[in-house]
């Protein structure tokens, strides 16, 4: 894979879970190597409009007190992303060299649970399959009622701790165990997946743009939900991934040329300004003029022609966001759930030294109907709590079962217009040829 990674986002909202920090020792040495090459990425590539990266130095000036201090990789990255966060924009972010590989290879060292405080103690909210949490049998809705024979209060500390005996309940048979876990190597990859909530209704689960996307695996899986009226797509919980799979995933619920956007790059914003006289910082004037970055291309699979909900949260980002979008303004999808991230740049993860990795932003977007994402949260039609292990159902699904009981409304007239070409009669392999799913 080129170093140069092109993506919508990595990790900016993602799932909590207890992971090791390494506090490798550095050197003044090798900060003063990592700056120089951190300056030198920011001034010469990234890019979005409006924000004057030259002004870097200065925020990191404001933080070089804290950065003398720093006497390890963790303290040091910390004090640099906090100058960083001064840009006030999203996609701007120092990796570690264990964190760059473990963003690599999506894997982490830990228990591989999330939890959230309650009466009893922790109530586990998530559970990492094959992971030690899991290999345990711990699930979802279990209580961790102590930890080391003390009330659980707050997650066992991965970096300290190989090992934390715990007390577990679960209310679903009253009984309480003792279990010993034992931190180790997890993969946080977690492939798609499609369930039937009623016979007219599928829910298609997507946790990430990234790792775990398998095209063939979705295609399958939305393959099994085209007989479906209604189709709903979680992206609660997914942080974003690749530009590319967002494309792939529209092109399977949309017609084929449908706008996904507009990125708003520099060269595109400069071609504006002196070509037309325009302002570089009217985004969607820029996005207007130049017309959509990109359309849905038409695939082997049909298009799903039913009716779509998205369920999003404070935690869908980037690619979601723009997934999400696209399918309101050109599919009118509803979207149900809480606000989204508002995090949204085309960004890169580009290399420097010694392992160090840093992620830049190249471009801004825009909406097919010109609305900037970026500090502009999604809001849902209908706002909805995030499922509990406490309760039966998922409150966002049981909106969607309320507005489908409701007296239908006709679907918008754009779906009336899917024409595949299968009424000619072509070889389908060179049917295809050239398409690039």
């Amino acid at each position: 894979m080129h170093p140069w990674t092109r993506i919508a986002a990595f990790g900016a909202v993602s799932l909590a879970m207890t992971q090791v920090v390494y506090a490798q020792a550095i050197t003044p040495e090798l900060k003063q190597r990592t700056l120089e090459r951190l300056q030198q990425t920011v001034s010469t590539r990234a890019f979005v409009p409006g924000v004057d990266f030259a002004k870097w130095p200065a925020f990191l000036q404001k933080q070089q007190g804290d950065i003398d201090k720093a006497t390890t990789l963790p303290a040091f990255t910390n004090v640099v992303n906090t100058a960083l966060r001064e840009f006030g924009i999203s996609h701007i972010r120092l990796f570690t060299p264990k964190a760059a590989q473990q963003r690599r290879t999506g894997t982490q060292l830990g228990f591989g649970f999330s939890a959230l405080p309650e009466a009893r103690g922790l109530a586990i909210s998530a559970v990492v399959p094959d992971s030690p949490a899991a290999k345990l049998g711990l699930e979802a809705g279990d209580i961790i009622t102590e930890i080391e024979g003390v009330k659980a209060s707050a997650m066992p500390n991965a970096e300290i701790n190989e090992t934390s005996l715990l007390t577990v309940l679960r209310p679903s048979t009253g009984k309480q165990r003792y279990c010993m876990i034992l931190r180790g190597q997890f993969s946080t990859d977690r492939s798609p997946s499609l369930k039937w909530v009623n016979e007219e209704t599928a829910l298609f689960k997507l946790w990430s743009f990234t790792r775990g996307y398998d095209r063939a695996l979705v295609e399958k899986l939305l393959t099994e939900a085209a007989p479906a009226k209604n189709l709903i797509i979680d992206l609660r919980g997914n942080g974003g991934g690749l530009v590319s799979n967002l494309n792939h995933l529209l092109a399977l619920l949309c017609n084929p040329d449908t706008p996904v956007g507009t990125n708003v790059t520099r060269q595109m914003a400069e071609r504006f300004a002196s070509e037309v006289g325009g302002d570089a910082k009217d985004l969607a004037a820029v996005a207007k003029w130049a017309g959509p970055s990109s359309k849905t291309r038409l695939q082997k699979v049909t298009p799903f022609k039913g009716r779509i909900f998205v369920l999003i949260d404070r935690r869908s980002g980037s690619a979601s966001e723009i997934t999400s979008a696209v399918l309101r303004e050109e599919r009118g999808a509803t979207l149900i759930g809480k606000p989204s991230a508002g995090a949204v740049l085309v960004s890169i993860f580009a290399p420097l030294n010694d392992g160090f990795e840093v992620q830049i932003p190249l471009s801004d977007y825009i909406t097919p109907k010109g609305r900037r994402l970026e500090k502009n949260p999604l809001v849902p039609d209908f706002e909805a709590d995030a499922p509990s292990p406490r309760l039966e159902s998922d409150p966002a699904v049981d909106i969607v079962l309320a507005q489908l009981a409701k007296p239908t409304k006709p679907l918008p007239a754009m779906l009336a217009k899917v024409k595949l070409p299968a009424a000619k009669k072509e070889d389908p392999k060179k049917m295809f040829d050239g398409v690039k799913p």
